[in-house]
């Protein structure tokens, strides 16, 4: 995958030589690739109710999408997008379909070439990416995933409290001590990173696109010391959905820094996690509590900004779990002890509106579904009664937040030196003279820095001062 994902970015490089291009047409049909540093450097929003994961705005063919960035996918090539954003001509498939060993289990899908895609400060054309006809999750707006292999050549920068994100040459990640090891695990692709959970090491997938906090394998019982049991739910990844144990965990330990309380569900034995050798899958709903950058290129993830155990706390308040079908929202499971268990809903209902609004009017955002303790949502099924149910903390996030003391809060500012290398890349490619030799210079001395950039930023040094010979060279 390294390979091809090499062969990829070298010919990425011919966006950088239009006279290239004209004097070989066919190179138009090559995937290329050109990054505008500056727009890179502008936010972009968080565009997803609070529990819905990493959802970003993306452009594709001229329309405006959006996609979910999953850590835990290994899909090959940039993405995965949805058929309905491709041309007919783009939806032929290349050979057999590829295969992706993701942490749900093992997947096949048709490969494509995408005619034009924006996301930040990227802009890839014809782009080999991997098409799916299934939907990707409850937001309905979604119609693409950025797995791991792609987030190997740029670093992300997410900071949930101002609910925003960018993405980041990768390189950029400020090294230190804070720094946690992000590794790729050779045989499964994962990225992974070490974690202590009730006092024990172990090696835990990092798993953007899981919908809980933790998970935690059941042939490992001696990470199940410390938990406490609170009910069942319904958890969905990609593998689909599965009824697990839910319970707390009085805190986790990642690089050095202990986190929580928090909630973790007990994946089934022999599941996917466990049948991949990996003890515990970490989750975007531990990432959120602070903000962070992963360069997983050049493996590692730094966690900055106050820990926000209290807030992130807040599993389902109403105990619904559901998936969209058809203009309504079927319920597949009551959480035990929930407040929706106590009325008259049952599984295999559908939900056709939501305190007054259709379910299509929605439009994917259902957060109204889950509203903050002592609110009220009206419930209303289709062809039947509307159903009043009051948020209620059954889960027991409140006596956890009181019992065990959250980690200090980290700072609030953005890690020193983050950005660095790619503002130093942008001046590198429109400065002249010595300045854009010596921000060339900080790109090619920047630490884990992908030898495409080296090399786009050693000839434009050449060319800035003739003869120059230095660091980086």
């Amino acid at each position: 995958m390294r390979t091809v994902l090499s062969v990829v970015f070298v010919m990425a490089a011919l966006a950088f030589a239009p006279a290239a291009r004209a004097q070989d047409p066919t190179a138009e049909d090559l995937p290329s690739l050109s990054f505008d540093a500056h727009a890179a450097l502008q936010w972009m929003p968080l565009d997803a109710d609070e529990g819905d994961g990493l959802i970003l705005p993306i452009i594709v063919n001229g329309h405006r999408t959006y996609a979910d960035v999953d850590t835990g996918s290994t899909l090959p090539g940039s993405l995965l997008l949805s058929s309905k954003l491709l041309s007919e001509a783009e939806k032929a498939e290349g050979g057999k379909p590829v295969v992706t060993e993701a942490y749900g289990g093992r997947q096949y899908y048709p490969r494509a070439r995408i005619a034009e895609l924006t996301i930040g400060g990227i802009h890839l054309k014809n782009e080999p990416v991997t098409v799916t006809d299934q939907p990707f999750g409850r937001d309905e707006r979604v119609q693409a995933s950025i797995g791991i292999e792609f987030l190997r050549k740029w670093a992300l920068q997410v900071e949930w409290q101002q609910r925003r994100a960018r993405f980041l040459i990768g390189g950029d990640l400020p090294k230190g001590a804070a720094t946690i090891p992000v590794r790729i695990d050779p045989k499964s692709r994962f990225a992974t990173l070490d974690a202590t959970i009730c006092g024990v090491t172990v090696r835990a997938v990092l798993d953007s696109g899981t919908d809980s906090d933790l998970h935690l394998v059941p042939e490992r019982e001696e990470l199940q010391s410390c938990v406490h049991k609170r009910s069942d739910i319904r958890s969905v990844g990609s593998g689909g959905p599965l009824i697990k144990g839910w319970v707390s965990i009085p805190s986790i330990g990642i690089g050095g820094v202990r986190r929580g309380p928090i909630f973790a569900s007990i994946d089934p034995a022999g599941g996917p996690l466990s049948g991949q050798g990996f003890a515990a899958s970490v989750g975007y709903g531990v990432l959120r509590r602070s903000s962070f950058v992963l360069d997983a290129g050049g493996g590692g993830l730094l966690l900055y900004g106050q820990d926000r155990a209290a807030d992130v706390l807040d599993p389902s308040h109403i105990g619904i779990q559901f998936r969209k079908d058809l203009d309504g929202l079927r319920i597949t499971h009551l959480m035990l002890g929930s407040p929706a268990s106590e009325t008259t809903l049952k599984p295999g209902e559908r939900i056709c509106a939501l305190n007054g609004r259709t379910i299509a009017e929605l439009k994917g955002r259902y957060g109204a579904i889950n509203p903050p303790v002592g609110q009220t949502v009206q419930v209303r099924i289709c062809g039947g009664e509307t159903v009043s149910i009051v948020a209620r903390d059954y889960l027991g996030a409140a006596e956890l937040s009181a019992r065990f003391a959250s980690a200090p809060p980290l700072p609030a500012v953005e890690p020193v030196g983050a950005g660095r290398v790619t503002e130093a890349f942008d001046r590198c490619t429109t400065a002249s003279g010595r300045d854009a030799a010596d921000a060339c210079s900080i790109v090619l001395n920047a630490p884990g820095i992908g030898a495409f950039w080296k090399s786009m930023a050693r000839a434009r040094r050449s060319a800035a001062l003739p003869g120059l010979a230095g660091p980086g060279q």
